[in-house]
């Protein structure tokens, strides 16, 4: 009996159960879909930018990674459309050495679109901590294959907000 049990350290429960119970108000699904929006409105036009193609990858690999969760299931199918879509619209762009903006074709732009939709009711579906903790895992694949991570303002996301700044995607 002289073996050291740990002590497991609980954070205050109150906190932790609302955050792991209370889906996202309209709002917080708002912040996270607007930006979304745009920068497929953008690619639809034919003016996006790198890194709107980028806003737009990242989701499809945190909705992949929300389907492994296991919460929201039966959308991989629909992803993975999304993803050949945008590496087929990446090629396109980047065919010159250095990104051109490239209109999306239909059928990139209606795989894409149905993603947007799916990825908005797999959100809704989801508590914040469960949002969160997939984004976590996310960051983590990414850095421990090599990736950085970007933490981009909404701002940032706007052509012309892009073009005044004199970011360079």
């Amino acid at each position: 009996m002289t073996a050291k049990t740990r002590r497991r350290t609980v954070k205050d429960p109150i906190s932790t159960a609302w955050k792991y119970s209370t889906r996202l108000t309209a709002a917080e699904l708002a912040d996270i879909v607007t930006p979304v929006r745009a920068c497929l409105a953008a690619a639809a036009a034919g003016v996006a930018t790198e890194l709107q193609h980028l806003v737009l990858n990242t989701q499809t690999i945190l909705a992949m990674e929300i389907e492994r969760t296991r919460i929201v299931r039966g959308l991989a199918g629909h992803i993975a459309q999304a993803q050949t879509a945008l590496e087929s619209w990446e090629l396109r762009a980047t065919a010159s050495g250095a990104w051109l903006p490239a209109a999306l074709e239909f059928a990139e732009q209606d795989a894409l679109a149905t993603f947007v939709d799916l990825h908005e009711f797999q959100l809704q579906q989801l508590s914040a901590g469960e949002i969160h903790r997939a984004s976590q895992r996310m960051i983590a694949r990414a850095q421990s294959a090599g990736g950085q991570v970007v933490h981009v303002a909404q701002e940032l996301l706007s052509t012309a907000q892009q073009q005044k700044q004199g970011v360079s995607a």
